[in-house]
């Protein structure tokens, strides 16, 4: 624990810890006069310090935009590899080889526990310097409940954060550890911690912090604009989902219970049913569609890629980011810029397969029929796949996507990235309507969404799936065609390509899948496949990829490879190694099941 209490205690340079993408021209003197003194001064007629202070806190908010190896967490999982892991290089090719350990987990997952510890104490010197600091007409006596309020849920957040990858983590309460300290803080139980995330942030606990926030809102009303990006009540409650679909998920209720926790207080699926019902139950948020109802798939890439669709009904948390280029020249396919796009992304052929036929059928319920042909694999295929995957014939930027062999975007030319797989990611990347042809890019804001609309539909299918699949049917069919009537899959018999009968095992493989695709890269399926208890066979299964040759005649051959090597997977990684340094750090501290110190 010293690391990040001395990381975060030194305020000499404090402008630079308060930095944040929404706030990032404020450096108007050296920032070595900027003192933690200056900052929660009282005396400030502006305020303006302790507001960067609270700005401060979402700054530790993660960016997930290749934020790994410049690659997604996803790359990591059977969705795909980073495409510069040509000699198994990549950090991320260590969740595949066997080589995590206590050593290089702070590398390999950008440091989170050091990140998400800053910002605990961001938080926490926010809500001690914010007691008895005056109101004025630059501070209300509501913004300043609502400052705190906001602290304590981004401080729930970074907690739910360390307790998905390590279980059970030190609990620091709202002291503000100081150099001279003893720092020595013993690890509490999953049980003790996730208790202590719901007593700061759910409604029904009096104590909470959810009366000070703001309203759950998507697009604000006029004058409101500046809470764009601010949690509010609609991320309390949709952090309560998220958090407890994990607590009734099998890896977290086998921890529990070899902590001593009894079965009768354990969280149950209809405990995430009933959650994910209170968000849906604000009447706040929506799928995002078009104005064009008949061209409702279009609303699936704005949400991602138009700029003019922020904010809209479906976001219901996010982490802004300022208007840059650097996603596209990122992930774009290697032959759009020369020297410029690298393709960073390679996703897998098995997640290909994974997307539906366009009348909602998998592919291979549609190839016993002869309606899928691996030899034409992209035809009449789920929308959701041309928008989150750039393949072989797709058009982006007025001109195809070449990567058969020999074509612009594989061409394996020296000091090109090129894909491993014979995909790019799509997904997140500018629109660029406006382009006359593909020499350039629009600046674009990517922002990223922590929380969305249909991650709350999904929930509340799946553990409505998992309490009583029978007593449910209908509502769970509901949450599946809302998201492929969005997706524009065909209504076909009003189903959207849902069986007319099915057992609880085959309805949780669709949702499972529905999930896969729907939320492909947003950091779903790397803790999806942990907390169903599955990673051992996902990840024990080889990583597929597509190589395309040009025939004579114009058209195309696709083999079916084998691009990474069958995973390494044991059952103490389903929970993270913590940080030798912080081993090393806290003598309190004990090493997760498995894990050398």
């Amino acid at each position: 624990m010293k690391k990040f209490i001395y990381k975060t205690i030194q305020m000499a340079c404090v402008t630079g810890l308060l930095a944040v993408t929404a706030c990032n021209t404020f450096e108007t003197e050296p920032l070595e006069w900027n003192t933690e003194a200056d900052v929660v001064n009282p005396k400030d007629s502006t305020a303006i310090n302790i507001k960067r202070l609270h700005a401060a806190v979402y700054s530790s908010l993660p960016s997930l935009h290749t934020r790994l190896s410049d690659s997604y967490l996803d790359a990591g999982t059977d969705d795909g590899v980073p495409t510069r892991d040509k000699g198994g290089s990549s950090s991320l090719e260590n969740y595949r080889n066997g080589n995590l350990s206590a050593a290089n987990i702070s590398s390999l997952d950008g440091g989170a526990w050091d990140k998400f510890y800053t910002g605990i104490r961001r938080a926490n010197l926010l809500l001690e310097k914010l007691e008895g600091y005056p109101f004025s007409s630059q501070l209300s006596e509501r913004e300043m409940k609502a400052m705190k309020a906001e602290a304590r849920l981004l401080r729930a957040y970074f907690y739910f954060e360390l307790v998905k990858r390590w279980g059970g983590v030190p609990l620091l309460g709202d002291k503000v550890y100081n150099y001279d300290e003893n720092w020595d803080v013993p690890r509490s139980t999953l049980k003790e911690c996730t208790d202590y995330i719901l007593s700061e942030i759910d409604e029904k606990v009096e104590t909470s912090c959810y009366k000070d926030l703001y309203e759950a809102m998507t697009i604000p009303e006029t004058g409101k604009e500046s809470l764009v990006g601010r949690v509010n009540k609609g991320v309390a409650k949709a952090l309560v989902s998220r958090l407890k679909l994990y607590l009734a998920s099998e890896l977290f209720q086998e921890k529990m219970i070899s902590e001593g926790v009894a079965t009768n207080e354990l969280t149950t699926w209809q405990d995430a049913a009933d959650a994910a019902k209170e968000v849906m139950d604000l009447g706040v948020y929506d799928l995002l569609y078009t104005k064009n109802e008949e061209n409702a798939t279009a609303g699936f890439l704005a949400l991602f890629g138009d700029d003019k669709s922020f904010p809209n009904k479906e976001v219901i948390m996010l982490k802004q980011a300022t208007t840059s280029t650097t996603l596209e020249t990122n992930n774009s396919p290697c032959g759009y810029q020369k020297n410029k796009c690298k393709g960073l992304t390679s996703p897998s052929q098995n997640l290909v397969d994974a997307f539906l036929m366009k009348d909602g059928r998998t592919i291979e319920e549609a190839e016993a029929t002869g309606d899928y042909d691996p030899q034409n694999p992209y035809e009449n295929r789920d929308p959701r796949l041309t928008y989150t995957i750039f393949y072989n014939g797709a058009t982006w930027l007025k001109r195809e996507v070449q990567t058969f062999n020999g074509g612009l975007d594989r061409s394996r030319k020296p000091g090109l990235f090129t894909t491993q797989t014979g995909y790019y990611l799509r997904k997140f990347l500018g629109l660029n309507e406006t382009k006359a042809d593909n020499s350039g890019f629009n600046g674009a804001y990517h922002s990223y969404q922590i929380f969305r609309y249909a991650e709350i539909l999904l929930n509340y299918a799946e553990a409505l799936n998992e309490s009583d699949m029978e007593a449910h049917k209908t509502t769970i069919e509901d949450c599946l065609i809302q998201l492929r009537k969005r997706a524009g899959i065909e209504e076909g018999d009003g189903r959207y390509g849902l069986p007319a009968t099915y057992t609880q095992q085959e309805m949780r493989n669709i949702i499972r899948n529905e999930r896969r695709i729907e939320l492909a890269f947003e950091e779903h399926r790397f803790w999806d496949i942990r907390r169903w208890k599955i990673a051992e066979d996902v990840m024990n299964e080889p990583v597929k990829g597509v190589e395309i040759v040009k025939q004579a005649d114009g058209s195309f051959h696709y083999d079916y490879n084998i691009v990474a090597r069958t995973s390494t997977f044991e059952d103490k990684m389903y929970w993270y190694p913590i940080p030798q340094e912080e081993m090393q750090g806290n003598t309190k501290l004990t090493q997760n099941p498995g894990w050398n110190y």
